[in-house]
C-alpha cells in the first residue's frame, strides 16, 4: 500500500454501503482507478493497494462492510455484471450460500424491484427463497406486494405467508395495492394439491408416522416409527427404500410451488 494522489478516479461504483467512516481506500483494475471505501472523505489523496484482478478487488472492497445484507449483495452482484467478475470466485456469496444458476438469477432480477421492497427485504431479512416467488410474477403482482409493505406491519413470517398467498390468487390480484382488497375464502389450487399429494404419501408408510410440522412453510418431513425387533428395524427400511420415488414425486410438488 501507499499514499498516492489520484486525480481521475470512478467515486460511484463500489459506493453500496452507507457506514463510510473509514479511510479513502483505492485500487485500479485494469488501470483504472476505484474508490472502494471512505466515500465521505473529500480529497483526493488515497490509500492505493495497487492493481487487481475484478475477483480480488470484489473481494476486498467487500470485506470492509460488517453487515451483508439483501441490499449489499444485489449491489455487489451487480457491480461483479460491470466488472465482468467471476460471480463463483465472490467470498460473500459462498458465506450466504447463494450458489447455482436460480440464486444468482434472484439476484439480478432483484435489482428492477421497488426499492421500497427491496429496503424491506433488506431490513426484515426475507429468505432468498420467498424473494425468487415476488420476482417470478406479473407487474401488478410485484405493484400489489410492494403497496403491501407501505401500509401493513409484517414479520418475516407473515409477509412469507402473505405472498404465497398473493401468488395463489395472482389471477384476481389488482394493478395496486388496496387496504380494502380481501382474497376469497377458499382453499388455493396449490395447497388442494400438496394437500392431496401428502395424504397420498402418508398411505404408503405403514407403521412409520410422517409430518410437516409448521404447514408445509418449511419443505421438513418428520419421520417416526416403533421397533421391536431387528426385523422390524429391517422393514422400516426396507419401506423407506421402496418409496424413494414417492419421497421425490412429493418434493417436485412443492417445489413446482415454490416450497422446496
Amino acid at each position: 500500500m501507499e499514499i498516492k494522489v489520484i486525480e481521475n478516479i470512478n467515486k460511484d461504483l463500489f459506493n453500496i454501503n452507507d457506514n463510510n467512516n473509514m479511510p479513502a481506500f483505492a485500487l485500479s483494475i485494469n488501470n483504472i482507478y476505484y474508490q472502494i471505501s471512505g466515500f465521505n472523505n473529500a480529497g483526493n489523496e488515497y490509500i492505493y493497494y495497487g492493481e487487481y484482478s475484478p475477483n480480488k478487488a470484489v473481494n476486498l472492497a467487500v470485506s470492509f462492510i460488517n453487515n451483508i445484507s439483501f441490499k449489499i449483495l444485489i449491489k455487489t452482484y451487480d457491480i461483479c455484471s460491470k466488472l465482468k467478475a467471476d460471480i463463483n470466485e465472490i467470498n460473500i456469496f459462498h458465506e450466504k450460500n447463494i450458489n447455482g444458476r436460480k440464486s444468482f438469477e434472484t439476484l439480478e432480477k432483484s435489482l428492477t424491484l421497488p426499492e421500497n421492497l427491496i429496503d424491506f427485504v433488506d431490513k426484515k431479512d426475507i429468505p432468498l427463497k420467498t424473494v425468487s416467488l415476488i420476482i417470478s410474477q406479473q407487474e401488478n403482482v410485484i405493484n400489489f406486494i410492494n403497496g403491501a409493505v407501505i401500509y401493513n406491519e409484517f414479520s418475516m413470517q407473515s409477509f412469507r405467508k402473505f405472498v404465497e398467498k398473493v401468488c395463489d390468487f395472482k389471477e384476481i390480484i389488482p394493478e395496486n395495492y388496496n387496504k380494502d382488497f380481501t382474497f376469497p375464502d377458499v382453499k388455493s389450487a396449490s395447497h388442494k394439491e400438496i394437500d392431496g399429494e401428502y395424504n397420498k404419501l402418508i398411505s404408503n408408510f405403514k407403521n412409520i408416522k410422517i409430518n410437516n410440522l409448521d404447514s408445509f412453510e418449511s419443505p421438513k418431513l418428520n419421520f417416526s416409527f416403533d421397533i421391536s425387533s431387528i426385523e422390524d428395524y429391517e422393514n422400516i427400511i426396507k419401506l423407506l427404500h421402496d418409496n424413494k420415488n414417492n419421497i421425490a414425486s412429493f418434493y417436485e410438488i412443492l417445489e413446482k410451488y415454490g416450497l422446496k
